[in-house]
């Protein structure tokens, strides 16, 4: 009977992990991160807590979203000659960040459902660009 029973907790858990990459869409989001001025921008509600509590900046504005289907094989271009190139499953996602054709940054990265991922630091005229990527 323990046999079974160890059997089922390990489904279970095998079950639920498998869950938390079930995500069908990839959200691509570039934030301006700066000093000048306060406030968060619209379209970073979900976000808000995290970029307040982690990063030393004062406002945050979204200059673009885009969408890309999971498992991920695309390019959402982005705002100022940004370009986010996903490929592969959210487990293990390449991302590729290209600033006016040339790679700024690339990363082997694992998303879980719900849980967003901030990528940068890339330098803009008012303080700094990042990359939100959220699988939903």
């Amino acid at each position: 009977m323990n046999r079974y029973l160890t059997l089922s907790l390990v489904l279970g858990v095998i079950l639920v992990a498998g869950a938390s990459f079930a995500g069908s869409t990839l959200s691509v989001r570039l934030v301006e991160a700066s000093n000048s001025g306060q406030g968060m921008g619209s379209g970073l509600a979900d976000v808000s807590g995290l970029l307040r509590d982690n990063l030393p900046y004062k406002s945050f504005q979204l200059l673009t979203s885009r969408s890309l289907t999971l498992p991920a094989n695309g390019t959402a271009a982005l705002s100022g000659g940004m370009v986010a190139k996903c490929s592969g499953p959210q487990g293990s996602m390449n991302v590729v960040i290209e600033k006016g054709g040339k790679q700024v940054m690339q990363s082997t990265v694992e998303l879980r459902d719900g849980t967003p991922l901030i990528l940068g630091g890339f330098s803009s005229s008012k303080g700094k660009m990042i990359v939100i990527l959220l699988a939903k």
